[in-house]
């Protein structure tokens, strides 16, 4: 069950609007794991396109935040021009170092420092995925996606078998989980239209 209210819609849109707007006045601060990250703006954007799909009717969807998304995407796109081809390769370093992450969590894991859920509960996973739906086409990410489902395929092995130590998790818990989970909120949603920077 969807529990969003429109309050939290505005903090979403919000935080969307903030997240452009600091990556492009912090561009000389840009770091991958910093406070400023190149794909910031999409982590915040992505989750908003099912809401704000225009030929979806929900009441909590107000004119007003129809038009602060679109101002939003409108400013996003400006600062994609703004940074042409070099930004978006940045984002696809950003996402070779994020993979390089995830799987360094994993080996965590193996080494007992950290629990399958603690992974489960990282945000690094998602934004994993947005970024390859994001530069899907643009650059050629095979290999990347390839060992991005091998640790995903490796991490749900984890959650099925019995853990002993510090880093145990409850099987059971474990067998319910779905890798799937971290597919994109707007995987099943049209892909926003713009131009891609050369």
């Amino acid at each position: 069950m969807d529990t969003t209210t429109t309050d939290d819609i505005t903090r979403r849109l919000h935080r969307f609007a903030t997240a452009v707007q600091e990556t492009r006045t912090h561009a000389s601060e840009r770091c991958t794991f910093g406070r400023y990250r190149a794909g910031a703006p999409y982590f915040e954007e992505y989750p908003l396109r099912s809401l704000m799909d225009p030929v979806r009717e929900d009441a909590r969807i107000t004119p007003v935040h129809r038009e602060e998304y679109r101002r939003a995407l409108a400013d996003l796109a400006s600062l994609e021009k703004e940074g042409g081809r070099a930004y978006r390769e940045e984002l696809l370093a950003d996402l070779s170092a994020y993979t390089e992450a995830y799987r360094t969590l994993i080996c965590c894991h193996e080494l007992g420092l950290c629990s399958p859920d603690s992974i489960l509960q990282d945000p690094l996973r998602e934004e994993i995925a947005v970024l390859l739906v994001e530069l899907s086409g643009e650059f050629p990410l095979r290999d990347i996606s390839a060992l991005v489902a091998s640790l995903d395929e490796t991490l749900c092995i984890l959650r099925r078998s019995p853990v002993t130590g510090s880093c145990g998790a409850d099987p059971a818990v474990g067998a319910a989980q779905d890798v799937s989970l971290w597919q994109p909120r707007c995987s099943s949603s049209p892909s926003r239209e713009r131009t891609r920077p050369l």
